[in-house]
C-alpha cells in the first residue's frame, strides 16, 4: 500500500523520504521502485483501461434493463457497479509517479473502492444462497429498507478501515497496517465459497427452481468466486509476502506487486459478465451469441467458396 506523510515543498509534492518512518527499516526505496509503473504495467492498464470502458458502457445498459417499473431495484448490483466506475476511472491515474496529497487521495479512494467492491460481491453470493436455502425467510426480509441499511453498512465499515490504515500508517507501524488490510481482504473469502457449496446442494434437491434457473444462479455464484481467487488472491498472497519482508526478493515482490495489481484491475472486466448472468434472459442471450457466431461462421464458408468460384473462372489452369 502506498502510505504517505505530510510536506514542506512548495510543489505539494510528498516524497518518500519524508514519511514520518525510518527508510533503512522499512525499505521505502523498494516501495517507490513498485508503486511507479514500469512502462509494460503502464501500457497494460491504459489498454484496459479503454476495454473496459466500452464494456461497461454496454454493462450500463444492460443495468438500466435490469431496473423495472413493479420490480426490487438490485441495489447490490448497481452498489457493486459504483465501485467498478471508481475503479476503471482511478486506477490509471496511479501510474503517475508524482506522490502528491491528491495522488494519495486517489489511492485511497481506489482501495476503498476494492474492498466495498468485494464486500458487494459476497452480499450476491449470500443473498442468492439464502433466496434458494430460505425462500420465505428472504421474502419477509427483503426490504427495501433493510437493503438500504446493508449497503450502508458495506460503505461504512470499509471506509472505517481505511481512515484506521492510514492512521496506523502515519504511526509508523505499517506493518501492522498490511496485517489489516490483508485480513480485511481474506476475512469474506469464506462465505463466498460457503454460499457456492451451500447453493450447489441446495439446488441439487430442489424441484421449484427450473434447469435454466439452476445454471444462472450457479453461474453468478461461481463467477464471484472465480473472481475473488483468481483477480484477488494474487493480491492477498502479495500483501502477505510484503507484510513479513521489506529485505529479501525485491525482484520477485516487483513483478508480483505488477501481475496482482493488473489482476485487480481486471475485476471490473469480469463483472460486466455478472451482470450478463444476473438477467433473467442470459440463457437466451447465450443462445442468441450462438446463433450470431453460426452465421458469421456460415457467412464466411459462403465467401470462401466464392473466392474459390471466381479465382477458378479467371484462372483455368487451376486445378
Amino acid at each position: 500500500m502506498v502510505y504517505t506523510g505530510t510536506s514542506t515543498n512548495r510543489t505539494s509534492q510528498l516524497k518518500i523520504s519524508q514519511v514520518p518512518w525510518e527508510i533503512d527499516d522499512l525499505k521505502w526505496t523498494f516501495l517507490e521502485k513498485v508503486l511507479c509503473g514500469s512502462t509494460f504495467q503502464t501500457v497494460v492498464m491504459w489498454t484496459i483501461f479503454f476495454v473496459e470502458f466500452l464494456v461497461m458502457s454496454l454493462a450500463f445498459y444492460g443495468l438500466c434493463c435490469l431496473i423495472r417499473p413493479n420490480h426490487t431495484v438490485p441495489v447490490f448490483v448497481i452498489n457493486l457497479f459504483i465501485t467498478d466506475v471508481i475503479q476503471i476511472c482511478f486506477r490509471p491515474i496511479l501510474n503517475f509517479c508524482t506522490f502528491s496529497v491528491i495522488i494519495a487521495f486517489i489511492y485511497y479512494i481506489y482501495s476503498l473502492s476494492i474492498i466495498v467492491n468485494v464486500g458487494f460481491m459476497v452480499c450476491i453470493s449470500v443473498e442468492r444462497y439464502i433466496m434458494i436455502k430460505y425462500p420465505v425467510w428472504y421474502r419477509l426480509h427483503s426490504t427495501s429498507k433493510n437493503l438500504a441499511l446493508i449497503c450502508l453498512l458495506v460503505w461504512a465499515i470499509p471506509s472505517g478501515i481505511i481512515v484506521i490504515d492510514v492512521i496506523i500508517a502515519l504511526h509508523g507501524n505499517a506493518a501492522h497496517a498490511f496485517i489489516i488490510s490483508t485480513f480485511v481482504l481474506l476475512m469474506p473469502y469464506p462465505l463466498v465459497v460457503f454460499s457456492f457449496v451451500g447453493s450447489w446442494k441446495a439446488l441439487s434437491h430442489s424441484v421449484a427452481v427450473t434447469p435454466n434457473e439452476q445454471k444462472r444462479i450457479l453461474g453468478i455464484l461461481a463467477l464471484v468466486l472465480f473472481n475473488y481467487t483468481v483477480l484477488f488472491m494474487p493480491s492477498i498472497v502479495q500483501s502477505i509476502i510484503m507484510m513479513f519482508s521489506f529485505e529479501h526478493g525485491l525482484r520477485f515482490h516487483g513483478y508480483l506487486f505488477t501481475l496482482s495489481g493488473i489482476l485487480v484491475y481486471l475485476n471490473p472486466l469480469a463483472d460486466s459478465f455478472l451482470y450478463v448472468f444476473l438477467r433473467r434472459d442470459a440463457n437466451s442471450m447465450f443462445r442468441c451469441f450462438d446463433s450470431l457466431f453460426f452465421f458469421c461462421c456460415l457467412f464466411n464458408t459462403t465467401d470462401i467458396r466464392n473466392a474459390q468460384i471466381c479465382y477458378t473462372d479467371t484462372h483455368p489452369i487451376f486445378s
